[in-house]
C-alpha cells in the first residue's frame, strides 16, 4: 500500500497494527528531525535504533546536541551516523530478528519528511524484499557509528539539567548558515516600539478584549519582511502552485522544527501569507502538534505551546500583558533564527 498523508501517524502506529507486537524498530533516514527521534520515547518495550545517512561530512552541534538529549532520555533509543553518505529512507519493524514489516520511500525521519502531505510517500515493502532489507541494515548499521564528525568550527552545546548552558557556543554560532535578528515588537514613527496588545506575543489576550477565536497562551513570532530581503535563504517560499490530486490548494503553511538555546525541541509552522518579489512567503512563526497537547491533565491549544514558553522564560503569567518593559526586564527584545538543515532551526532567546 502506498502513503502521501499522515505519514507521521502511520510510522508512530504501525506496531498497533502488526501480526505481533515487535521488539524491534529500525529507521534510516538521509537526514533526522529532532521532534520525531524525541516523540520515539512513546513507543513502549521496543529497541529502537536510528541511522542518519547525510552526515558523513559534518553535522551540526546544535542538532547533534538535540538528538543526544534524546537518546539519553530513552534507554531503548541508539543514535548511530553512515560513515558514507545514504539517501534511502527505510522503516522496519522485527520482532525476535525476523521483519514484520517494512515501509520504503522518500520521506526523512523529520517533522517536514513526515508531514508534508502528498510531496513525501512510503509504501510497503513485499515479503520478498525483507531478506535483501536486512542484508543492507547490517551494511549500513556496520559501516555507521555513534560518534559522528562535528561541523567544523562548532563545538558541542552542552546543557545542566536546568536546561542553563555550559559552555561558551560563540564557535558554534561562527558556522551558521543563515540567521537574522528577529524582534519580538512593532515599530512606527508615532509609536517607537511596542509590543501589539492583542497580536504576536499578546495573541491569546485578544480573547478579553474581543470576540476573537484564540487561546489562553496564543502566540505567534511576526517574520518582518527584511527577512526575505536580507535572509533570503532562512524563510523559502510557498509553492502556490501546489495541488492535490483532488484539485485542493496546498495550505499556506510549511512544518519546521525549533531548537531552542535551552535545549527545548518544538514543532512549529511556517504560516500566513506576504508578498515578496512576486512571491507568497509565510509572515509568522507558530507552534504545532499532530496531537492535542496537554498540561497539568487539561488539554490546551497547540498554538499557546510557543506562548507559554516564551511567557515562562519571561517569567509572565498567561494572561500578563508582555510589553517592551517586560522584555526590558528579560534583557532581550528579539530572537535569532538560524538554518541548521531545511525544516530544523535554531532559536536563540538567551541573555
Amino acid at each position: 500500500m502506498l502513503y502521501y498523508t499522515g505519514l507521521e501517524d502511520i510510522i508512530f502506529s504501525k506496531h498497533e497494527l502488526l501480526s505481533a507486537p515487535p521488539d524491534e524498530l529500525i529507521i534510516i533516514s538521509g537526514y533526522l528531525g529532532p521532534a520525531p527521534v524525541e516523540r520515539l520515547s512513546e513507543l513502549p518495550n521496543i529497541k529502537i535504533t536510528v541511522i542518519g545517512g547525510m552526515y558523513s561530512s559534518g553535522i551540526d552541534a546544535r542538532l547533534l546536541n538535540s538528538l543526544n538529549n534524546s537518546k539519553n532520555n530513552n534507554s531503548s533509543l541508539t543514535i548511530k551516523y553512515a560513515r558514507q553518505e545514504i539517501h534511502s529512507k527505510i522503516y522496519i519493524w522485527k520482532k525476535n530478528g525476523k521483519i514484520l514489516s517494512a515501509l520504503i520511500g522518500s520521506a526523512n525521519f523529520s517533522s517536514k519528511g513526515l508531514r508534508t502531505d502528498y510531496r513525501e510517500s512510503l509504501a510497503d515493502a513485499t515479503r520478498d524484499t525483507f531478506n535483501p532489507l536486512n542484508i543492507y541494515f547490517n551494511f549500513i548499521n556496520e559501516h555507521s557509528e555513534e560518534e559522528p564528525i562535528i561541523n567544523k568550527k562548532q563545538e558541542i552545546i552542552e546543557f545542566t539539567q536546568d536546561n542553563h548552558k555550559v559552555t561558551d557556543v560563540a564557535a558554534t554560532m561562527l558556522n551558521k548558515k543563515f540567521s537574522f535578528e528577529i524582534p519580538l515588537y512593532s515599530s512606527t514613527k508615532e509609536k517607537g516600539k511596542f509590543v501589539p496588545l492583542a497580536s504576536g506575543l499578546n495573541w491569546g489576550r485578544a480573547r478579553l478584549t474581543s470576540n476573537a477565536h484564540v487561546a489562553k497562551g496564543d502566540a505567534y513570532i511576526r517574520l518582518p519582511k527584511s527577512i526575505l530581503k536580507q535572509e533570503q535563504q532562512l524563510i523559502k517560499p510557498f509553492d502556490s502552485g501546489f495541488t492535490t490530486p483532488e484539485g485542493e490548494r496546498k495550505r499556506n503553511s510549511d512544518p519546521i522544527e525549533l531548537i531552542w538555546d535551552d535545549g527545548t525541541t518544538m514543532e512549529a509552522s511556517l504560516e500566513g501569507v506576504q508578498k515578496f518579489n512576486g512571491r507568497t512567503y509565510p509572515k509568522q512563526l507558530a507552534s504545532y502538534t499532530s496531537k492535542r497537547p496537554f498540561q497539568n491533565g487539561k488539554p490546551i491549544s497547540k498554538k499557546s505551546i510557543l506562548g507559554r514558553y516564551i511567557r515562562k522564560r519571561l517569567g509572565v503569567n498567561i494572561d500578563d500583558e508582555i510589553t517592551m518593559k517586560t522584555l526590558e526586564l528579560y534583557g532581550r527584545d528579539t530572537i535569532t533564527l538560524s538554518l541548521i538543515e531545511e525544516g530544523v532551526y535554531y532559536a536563540d532567546f538567551s541573555v
